[in-house]
């Protein structure tokens, strides 16, 4: 009997040799747009911080609940821009897309400060 069996592992036999069938198990977690950003930033500007919460199995979760708190954010400055500047003309398209976009970026630029560009 290996040791392999002894501990109740199983194992695989390739070229010889036993390999132990050792895997993690892996949460399928939405880190989404901002979740992936926060995640580029940490790894750049905190390493330590970026590797303690991998190491740790953390990381996803946290870049999933940065990357809820800056959708909801982004969605609720866009509605307070779009109150605030109402259109001259509501039936031109045209104009109602530059509105939106106008209403996005201003949006996306505080989120990524306040939000994203963060130490969590």
């Amino acid at each position: 009997m290996t040791i392999f069996e002894e501990l109740g592992i199983a194992y695989e036999e390739r070229d010889g040799l036993f390999y132990p069938n050792i895997s993690m198990a892996t949460e399928n977690v939405n880190i989404g747009k901002y979740g992936h950003l926060w995640m580029e930033y940490m790894k750049e500007n905190a390493p330590d911080r970026y590797r303690n919460l991998l190491r740790f199995g953390r990381l996803k979760k946290k870049a999933s609940e940065v990357n809820e708190e800056a959708y909801e954010m982004l969605e609720s400055i866009e509605m307070k821009y779009l109150a605030k500047h109402k259109p001259v003309n509501s039936a031109s398209t045209m104009e109602m897309w530059i509105l939106r976009e106008q209403a996005r970026m201003a949006a996306e630029e505080e989120v990524l400060l306040t939000v994203v560009y963060h130490y969590y």
